[in-house]
C-alpha cells in the first residue's frame, strides 16, 4: 500500500515537473504576445499609408497593400512615431526601448519609400515622442523631446515629461532647440506650410499657481512662432471647457479638427469623438458620432480625413481600425490596409 502510494506520488511529481518545464518552454514573454495594429500611422499626399503593427511582439512598419514589413524591430524595442516627408519620398521613424525608463535613448531613422533603404539620422539620450517634416524644407525634421521619464503623481504611472520643441537638419547634421519650457505634456506636433510656425497641444497652465489651478487647467492647441516662442497663443477655443487631445489643422478651411470627450457610454467609459472648430467664426461642429474612442485625425488626398477607432477602448488590449471621411464629416468608411 505504501509502495503503491509512493509510486503514485512519484508519478504525480514527475508529470507536474514535465508540465512546468513545458510551460517554461512554450510560454511567451508578454512582449512576444503583442499583435495587431497600433495607433501609429501616417498618410502621404498620394494616398500611401504607412502604419506600425506588432507581429509576435515585433514592431514593424508596413505600407498599405503589402503584408511584409519594410522594417521590423527586436521584441524589446518599439516605434513611437512615423512621418512622411511632404513629397512622400522619405519616412522618418523613431525607435526606443519597449520598457521605457529614464535611461532610454531614441534613435531617429530615415526610410526611403521607393528602395526601402534605411539609415540612422541621429540618436538622443532622451525620449523623442513625435516627428514632423517641415513642408517648406524637406531636409528639416522637427521633433518633440521629453527629458525625463517619471511619475509626477503617486496615482499615475511613469511617463515622458519635460517636453520642448527641437529640429534636426538632415544635410547640416545640426540640432536646434526652440523652446525651454519643460512642459508636463506636449503632443500633436504640426509645422506650418507658409511661415516659421509650429503647432502643438499642451496644457494651458502658464499662469497657474496652485494645485487646484493646475488640476483645472485645460489642454488646448497653441501656435508657436519659432523666432519668438514665448509669444505663443491659443488657437483653439480659448473659452472651451473641454480638453483637446489629437488635432489636425485645415488652414484652407480656417478650421481645426480635434479629439475630445463627447459623453459617457452606458458602461461608464468616456466616448471620444472628432470635432471641428473654425477660428474665424468660433463655430464648433461634431464630425463623428461613433460612440467609441475616435482619434488621430490625419489629412489625406482628395480632402479626406483619416482617423483611428479603438473598438476595445477601456479593455485590456486596443483593437484599432482605420477610417476616412470627408472634411465635413460625411461618408465615414473603414480603410482596408492589407
Amino acid at each position: 500500500m505504501n509502495k503503491t502510494f509512493g509510486y503514485l506520488l512519484g508519478a504525480i511529481v514527475l508529470i507536474t515537473g514535465v508540465f512546468i518545464i513545458l510551460g517554461f518552454v512554450f510560454s511567451k514573454d508578454e512582449n512576444e504576445k503583442q499583435n495587431g495594429l497600433t495607433a501609429i500611422y501616417d498618410v502621404s499626399q498620394d494616398g500611401s499609408i504607412a502604419y506600425v503593427a506588432f507581429d509576435q511582439g515585433k514592431a514593424g512598419i508596413y505600407f498599405s497593400g503589402n503584408e511584409k514589413p519594410v522594417a521590423q524591430l527586436p521584441v524589446d524595442q518599439t516605434i513611437l512615431d512615423i512621418r512622411f516627408s511632404k513629397d512622400g519620398s522619405k519616412l522618418a521613424y523613431v525607435v526606443t526601448d519597449k520598457e521605457m525608463s529614464q535611461k532610454s535613448e531614441s534613435a531617429v531613422h530615415l526610410l526611403q519609400t521607393d528602395t526601402h533603404a534605411n539609415q540612422l539620422a541621429f540618436q538622443e539620450q532622451a525620449l523623442i515622442t513625435e516627428l514632423a517634416f517641415d513642408p517648406k524644407d524637406p531636409e528639416l525634421l522637427f521633433y518633440l523631446q521629453a527629458d525625463t521619464f517619471t511619475n509626477y503623481s503617486p496615482i499615475t504611472g511613469e511617463r515622458p515629461h519635460d517636453f520642448d520643441v527641437h529640429s534636426f537638419h538632415l544635410n547640416d547634421q545640426t540640432h536646434t532647440k526652440y523652446t525651454d519650457w519643460k512642459k508636463y505634456n506636449m503632443a500633436s506636433l504640426q509645422v506650418s506650410a507658409t511661415d516659421e510656425t509650429v503647432y502643438v497641444q499642451m496644457d494651458d497652465d502658464e499662469h497657474v499657481q496652485t494645485a487646484d489651478e493646475v488640476f483645472a487647467s485645460k489642454q488646448r492647441i497653441f501656435e508657436i512662432p519659432l523666432h519668438a516662442p514665448d509669444e505663443k497663443k491659443v488657437i483653439s477655443n480659448p473659452a472651451g471647457e473641454e480638453d483637446i487631445y489629437d488635432f489636425l489643422l485645415l488652414p484652407e478651411r480656417e478650421e481645426i479638427v480635434y479629439q475630445a470627450v463627447a459623453g459617457t457610454g452606458s458602461d461608464g467609459i468616456f466616448e471620444y469623438e472628432l470635432f471641428s472648430f473654425n477660428w474665424k467664426t468660433y463655430e464648433t461642429k461634431q464630425l463623428t458620432n461613433l460612440k467609441e474612442y475616435t482619434a488621430k485625425p490625419i489629412s489625406g488626398p482628395e480632402n479626406q480625413i483619416y482617423f483611428l477607432v479603438d473598438r476595445e477602448f477601456g479593455g485590456r488590449q486596443p483593437l484599432y481600425q482605420l477610417y476616412r471621411m470627408s472634411e465635413e464629416g460625411k461618408d465615414p468608411e473603414e480603410v482596408t490596409l492589407k
